[in-house]
């Protein structure tokens, strides 16, 4: 075989490569887009629950307005729960909105980016209608009470001045344990946090665009 013969052998078959690891770079982002938008169903299932919850929050501030509290501590209760389910829907929508932003077509940047935005809006989702409940449990019993015409507050002001004790030490602890497991160099520590707190399946998502970004760079390299 002649020298330029050999040199074409060999331009065809580098060419035959690239085009290989450029077939197998699409299969993967494919597979990984894919795995990645199955990853992000529970998550557009758990918010259209949290709206349902908090439609269900107002309606029960709506059912205290009925009766015509006259005490304080009931009106400020009932306004509390009903701030809190508005602020389950506006969340929720938020976070409905970041995920029908994100951008599958484009560089996996930008796919990465968008979820990013959505592990924010998440996380304004869980302070708003998950840690909340370390304290928003004492303006809904009011609300009950108020319901039938009790002012728990004024019977019990105990149960509301310890409630906030619990509750002040119970987001305490956990915003302590949370700083602590970013801190951490225990690996397994951050994964269990993070997936406890942003849930596994937008955890696994971001994952999967760290693995395409990944391959891009050593194919590239």
């Amino acid at each position: 075989m002649e020298l330029s013969e050999l040199k074409e052998t060999w331009q065809r078959l580098e060419k035959a490569l690239e085009r290989g690891n450029r077939l197998s770079e699409e299969m993967l982002r494919r597979q990984k887009l894919d795995a990645t938008q199955k990853c992000l169903r529970p998550l557009k299932l758990n918010q259209t629950f949290q709206i349902l919850f908090g439609m269900f929050f107002i309606v029960l501030a709506a059912l205290l307005w009925t009766t015509k509290p006259t005490a304080v501590s009931v009106i400020l209760s009932g306004v509390t729960v009903q701030a809190y389910g508005i602020g389950c829907i506006l969340t929720a929508g938020l976070v409905f909105s970041s995920l029908n932003r994100i951008d599958y077509a484009g560089p996996v940047v930008s796919a990465q980016t968008g979820l990013a935005k959505v592990r924010r809006a998440y996380g304004i989702s869980v302070l708003v209608a998950g840690l909340s409940w370390w304290f928003l449990w004492i303006p809904v019993l009011m609300l009950l009470a108020g319901l039938a015409h009790v002012n728990l507050y004024a019977h019990a002001p105990s149960v509301v001045w310890i409630g906030i004790i619990i509750g002040v030490v119970g987001l305490s602890g956990m915003y302590w344990i949370y700083l602590y497991s970013v801190k951490s160099e225990n690996m397994q520590l951050r994964r269990f946090v993070e997936r406890a707190t942003f849930g596994r399946g937008l955890t696994t998502a971001l994952e999967q665009m760290d693995e395409i970004r990944n391959f891009e760079k050593e194919t590239v390299g």
